[in-house]
């Protein structure tokens, strides 16, 4: 097992034994010392090998949803790829997260690329309003991030979205579909369990997570079928996500007769939020 999985496992051990309160600090703590050791391990300083969640097939799907009168919150920014590739469509982006190393890593990127109208800054996905005041931002951007946060913290993390958007604004969540999972590190070093022992703390389903959504005020949800992202040449097209939960109820069907990996092509998590005015 590699050294950053080591100590993965054990922080997310903590974090699942640890309250609200204690987490605010620990995840802080968790994330830095995984990127650390996960980026000695790098073998290339090309920003392209080392998007983490994101890819450029992601990113071409969420640029036609920003504006150059826009001003966009990432959270959960990472190493900068998504802000460093979204930067030219937008009045200001700005990325937050909690891992010390790639943040320094976000700033390098930004930097050495000229992008002038991005902002990197220590945030948790919990303390959007305190950090940002209310309705600051026309589009916020969550890439393989919700999945991370406690069950308890996911939900006043929507409450947090909520409230740094405009109304009319979107919220745009991509995380693992819980019906696929696990699909953090435990996949890997332990093939046979079905339940995640990673950092994946809130693995959950789109009907799961619009349920969600909705408690906490948003509406008209909307969602890419993540085939898309698998097979650049096919088109991106926007549809009701409510076809994402009927593909869910399938799921445990297929499974039955041997076909339930058909499925992981169709049950991924791209889904779109709007905050009526």
């Amino acid at each position: 097992m590699e050294r950053w999985a080591e100590i993965e496992f054990d922080y997310a051990g903590r974090l699942r034994a640890s309250n609200r309160e204690q987490r605010k600090t620990l995840y802080a703590e968790a994330y830095s010392e995984v990127s650390k050791a996960r980026m000695e391990a790098f073998t290339s300083a090309d920003p392209e090998c080392r998007t983490a969640g994101t890819s450029k097939k992601l990113v071409a799907t969420l640029a036609p949803l920003c504006r150059l009168d826009q001003r966009v919150l990432e959270v959960g920014c990472g190493r900068g790829y998504t802000c460093w590739k979204l930067a030219p469509r937008v009045r200001e982006i700005v990325g937050t997260d909690v891992s010390a190393p790639a943040l320094a890593e976000a700033r390098e990127l930004l930097s050495s690329r000229g992008i002038t109208n991005a902002q990197i800054l220590e945030a948790g996905g919990e303390e959007l309003t305190a950090r940002f005041g209310t309705e600051a931002f026309d589009l916020v951007l969550s890439i393989e991030v919700y999945e991370h946060l406690h069950r308890d913290d996911g939900l006043a993390h929507l409450r947090e979205v909520y409230s740094v958007l405009k109304p009319g604004g979107a919220y745009v969540v991509v995380t693992p579909n819980r019906l696929n999972g696990p699909t953090d590190v435990t996949c890997v070093v332990y093939p046979d369990s079905r339940e995640c022992l990673g950092f994946h703390l809130n693995e959950t389903t789109n009907k799961e997570l619009m349920a969600d959504l909705r408690a906490v005020g948003f509406s008209r949800f909307s969602s890419v079928l993540p085939l898309t992202h698998k097979f650049p040449a096919l088109p991106d097209i926007w549809y009701p996500a409510r076809l994402c939960g009927w593909a869910e109820a399938w799921h445990a069907g297929l499974s039955h007769i041997g076909l339930g990996i058909l499925s992981r092509y169709f049950l991924g998590i791209l889904l779109r939020a709007v905050k009526t005015a």
